[in-house]
């Protein structure tokens, strides 16, 4: 499916663009947040409380949010969602700068945005499946990832600008004002009633009690379900692990250059996060296949391995290309074929994949933080983030195999 044929899909159209939006608005405000960290003199623990403030919400409401969206109008939520996110975001601009009480009520600000985008991702996955046919998922999920890291990359590098020359108030009111525009594309989606597909997609029905343990019971029978839905989790570790080291190099600068490191250095790994889901998008045994979350898997802790292995400015270029191609064709391969299980519980489904890869996250960001401040070793975060996702890998794998067929 080509490109220009999947974006003549108006619906599609819309919740591309609308997602692209808020986006570009949210890596403003994560070089912002980054940045005030780096402030702050509670060392790399207070760059592992941003990326646990950044995720953690997600993995806690998860459950709840995958519930509702296969309970209400997915497009609902999404509109919802983003106007009550431009509105905690509002009140972020109206803390910052105002002292220590200011940096607490910020970082609970952080928390109470990304717990509303734990309903709003949920429901935009949800959703994809009932505005393209099942046959044009994999090339959705390859725009989307490939968009998604095109805003990263710029997002980032734009924010790092921003942030170092106008302050993170700016960048705070970019974020809110993209969060409205979001909104009014996704009021423009047609209704998006959970079980119903709109795109033609003939997949067989199945009918599943409306609990999250009920999805989870059935994704826990069935080893390719269980699969796909844990697939993020060794990226994730390693991920988390690599973000706080990223942190530490970029740390090294002086004050005013940190905000503009951060942001170069985030848009060199959106680059690969784009370029690998374009990649494996190419190459039919990769496409949506088992071989290519596995493939993926191996670049992004490959990628890891190197940033933690060498601290030369072109190694860690090369590096961090690798760890975003690996984690974007993860990302990418592993979301289309989570989408095209049953619609009806495809929300609980995704809740299930968020709270995994989240969770994996912050663990491996804390854990990378400990180890890094405790042995005053920087690139010990990267190397726990390798070895952790290299071990929750093999034991994925394990535990796939060792389940009786559904």
């Amino acid at each position: 499916m080509s490109t220009p044929g999947l974006l003549a899909n108006r619906n599609f159209r819309r919740l591309w663009i609308a997602q692209a939006i808020s986006l570009f608005g949210d890596w403003f405000t994560y070089v912002a947040v980054g940045t005030l960290a780096l402030s702050e003199s509670t060392g790399l623990y207070g760059v592992a409380a941003v990326l646990v403030a950044h995720t953690l919400p997600r993995a806690v409401l998860a459950p709840f949010a995958g519930r509702i969206a296969d309970r209400r109008d997915r497009g609902t939520i999404l509109v919802v969602g983003s106007l009550l996110r431009a509105l905690v975001v509002l009140v972020m601009i109206a803390v910052v700068g105002s002292g220590d009480a200011g940096t607490a009520a910020l970082a609970a600000l952080v928390f109470v945005r990304m717990a509303l985008s734990a309903f709003t991702d949920p429901a935009a996955s949800a959703a994809l499946p009932q505005l393209v046919p099942a046959h044009q998922l994999g090339a959705a999920n390859a725009l989307l990832g490939a968009t998604w890291s095109t805003i990263f990359a710029l997002g980032v590098a734009a924010g790092g600008f921003v942030t170092a020359f106008v302050g993170p108030h700016g960048a705070l009111a970019i974020d809110a004002a993209t969060f409205v525009l979001a909104a009014l594309l996704f009021a423009t989606l047609p209704r998006l009633r959970p079980g119903e597909r709109t795109a033609g997609d003939a997949s067989a029905s199945m009918v599943v009690p409306p609990d999250f343990l009920a999805a989870w019971r059935r994704t826990w029978r069935d080893p390719a379900l269980l699969h796909v839905a844990l697939a993020k989790i060794p990226v994730a570790l390693a991920n988390g692990g690599a973000w706080v080291l990223l942190h530490a190099v970029a740390g090294r600068e002086q004050a005013a250059a940190v905000a503009v490191t951060l942001g170069v250095m985030h848009g060199v790994r959106g680059i690969g996060t784009g370029v690998g889901p374009l990649l494996w998008a190419r190459v039919a045994r990769l496409r949506g296949t088992v071989s290519g979350i596995h493939l993926g898997t191996a670049v992004t802790l490959a990628g890891v391995a190197l940033f933690a292995a060498f601290d030369v400015p072109a190694v860690l270029v090369v590096a961090s290309v690798l760890w975003g191609l690996g984690m974007g064709a993860t990302w990418v391969t592993s979301t289309t074929r989570l989408q095209l299980t049953p619609n009806a519980m495809l929300g609980r489904l995704a809740a299930i994949d968020l709270m995994a890869h989240t969770c994996a996250q912050c663990v491996g960001g804390l854990l990378g933080a400990v180890v890094a401040d405790t042995l005053l070793f920087p690139a010990g975060a990267g190397w726990l983030g390798a070895a952790a996702g290299l071990l929750a890998w093999g034991l994925l794998v394990l535990l796939v195999r060792t389940r009786p067929p559904a």
